[in-house]
């Protein structure tokens, strides 16, 4: 996502538009932001929830990339939902998954935010039935072949032997974001095995294929899902369900790069795979 595209705006001009079942993904340089009036402002917008749990957190560096990626939230929040960036209030679903509390204006949108290394992923979307996102950096391992057996589904994890280096690691975090942005958009955390649902891959075409068992998941036709890879190296993922049974097209998520509450720019992903055709449960 690091070629500019068109538009460069800051938050005092109209926000992008949102349209009804599209998606906009907002990527955020945690570690580039340190100019201490920004941080000040950013501090100042935290419910007490936020800032207790900004208190419990031991290291600085975990406690700015909290702090960051929180306002980005809430100011991105803000271009779309009419209120100010600090008013917006939040709860936990049943398994931890934040959501908008109630009673917060009927133009406020669906969302979901992941971070790992120095960047922050938030997507958001108008309409949404269900939205995930997740971004990781590829660390490296030793036992990427064993977290998978013990993870992933036995078809995912077949396809690793014979890989290496920089190529191992892209297919490992590749499918590791695919599955946790469906485990987040599902809501169900820890409590959702990632062996249940499975993605394959068609690099050369850029298609990825997404099955499931029925139980659940009667009608993954509905899932839409794409894989980003970044400079770092990174890998990310957005997983989208459609609101009903009539809406079953997904448009291109559009990107933007942003200093929270300051500038924001479009860009261009660097999109490697995405959902191919309809899919029956197994």
């Amino acid at each position: 996502m690091s070629t500019p595209g068109p538009g460069p705006g800051t938050w005092g001009d109209a926000a992008p538009v949102l349209a009804a079942g599209a998606t906009h993904l907002w990527l955020c340089d945690l570690d580039a932001l340190r100019d201490p009036a920004l941080l000040a402002d950013y501090l100042s917008l935290l419910d007490t929830d936020e800032a207790r749990r900004l208190d419990r957190l031991v290291f600085a560096r975990d406690r700015h990339r909290f702090l960051v990626s929180h306002a980005l939230l809430r100011y991105v929040l803000s271009l779309y939902g009419g209120r100010q960036a600090a008013s917006w209030q939040f709860l936990k679903g049943p398994h931890g998954k934040p959501e908008l509390a109630p009673g917060q204006g009927a133009r406020a949108p669906a969302f979901n935010l992941s971070h790992s290394g120095s960047l922050a992923l938030l997507a958001v979307s108008e309409g949404a039935g269900l939205l995930g996102v997740d971004i990781e950096f590829h660390r490296a391992m030793r036992n990427f072949q064993g977290l998978a057996t013990r993870n992933f589904a036995p078809s995912e994890a077949a396809r690793l032997p014979g890989l290496d280096g920089a190529e191992l690691a892209g297919e490992f975090y590749d499918l590791w974001t695919l599955k946790e942005a469906f485990v987040k958009a599902c809501g169900a955390g820890l409590s959702q095995s990632l062996a249940d649902f499975w993605f394959s891959f068609d690099r050369p075409a850029g298609l990825l294929r997404f099955e499931a068992l029925r139980a659940l998941d009667p009608e993954p036709w509905h899932w839409a899902f794409w894989a980003y890879r970044l400079e770092g190296p990174y890998s990310a993922a957005l997983a989208r369900r459609a609101v009903s049974d009539t809406d079953t097209t997904h448009g291109q998520p559009r990107c933007f790069a942003t200093v929270p509450g300051r500038t924001w720019e479009a860009v261009r992903a660097d999109c490697v795979l995405q959902s191919s055709s309809r899919i029956t449960a197994i």
